[in-house]
C-alpha cells in the first residue's frame, strides 16, 4: 500500500490549519479554510464528516482512525479489486486452455474428414469401376450367346438375318442374371 502521509501527519496538519480559520484576519481564514477543505478532499473527506467526529464528542488528536477509515475503505476496495483481477486472469487462463484444447480437437476432425473423403473417393471409383467391368462382362456374354446362335443357324443352312445375330432383350437379361 501506499500512504503519501501517516495519519498523525494528517491530523497535526489539518488541526494547525483549522487553527488559523478562527484569524481575526478574514483572507487568513478563508484561505485557512479552502486549505482544510483540500486536506478533506485528498481523503475522500468532507466538513461533514468533519463535524460527525466533533458531535459524537472526540476530537481530532483522539482519532487517529479519522483519517484511515476512508483510506482502509480505499484499500479494501483496491484489495477486492486486485482479487477481482487475479480471479480474471486465472478464468482468462482457463478459457485459453479450451480454446487450444477445441482448436486441436477440430484439427483432429479436419484431418479425420479429409481421410474419409479420400476413402469415399477411392470407394465410389471401385463401384464405378466394377460397373464397367460388369457392364463389359455383359456385353462379352451377349456377344457370346448372339455368337452361338449365328453359329448354330448357319450349321442348320438356314439364311442368317441381322436379328438372328443380335441377342433379345429376355436373351440378355438371362446372361447378365448368372
Amino acid at each position: 500500500m501506499i500512504k503519501t502521509w501517516k495519519a498523525q501527519e494528517q491530523m497535526d496538519q489539518l488541526d494547525k490549519v483549522l487553527a488559523l480559520v478562527d484569524s481575526s484576519q478574514e483572507g487568513e481564514a478563508l484561505g485557512a479554510l479552502r486549505m482544510a477543505r483540500r486536506i478533506l478532499n485528498k481523503k475522500g473527506l468532507s466538513f461533514n464528516a468533519l463535524a460527525r467526529v466533533a458531535a459524537e464528542g472526540t476530537t481530532l488528536a483522539d482519532t487517529g482512525s479519522f483519517f484511515s477509515g476512508a483510506q482502509v475503505q480505499l484499500e479494501a476496495k483496491i484489495e477486492q479489486m486486485q482479487d477481482d483481477l487475479s480471479a480474471h486472469v486465472e478464468q482468462n487462463q482457463n478459457l485459453t486452455m479450451q480454446i487450444d484444447f477445441w482448436r486441436k480437437r477440430a484439427l483432429e476432425l479436419e484431418q479425420m474428414l479429409s481421410l474419409s473423403q479420400a476413402e469415399t473417393a477411392r470407394w465410389k471409383a471401385m463401384a464405378r469401376e466394377t460397373a464397367e467391368r460388369l457392364w463389359d462382362l455383359g456385353q462379352m456374354a451377349c456377344a457370346e450367346v448372339a455368337l452361338r446362335e449365328t453359329t448354330a443357324t448357319v450349321a442348320a443352312d438356314e439364311p442368317v438375318t441381322e436379328e438372328a445375330t443380335m441377342p433379345s432383350n429376355v436373351e440378355k437379361l438371362k446372361v447378365v442374371g448368372r
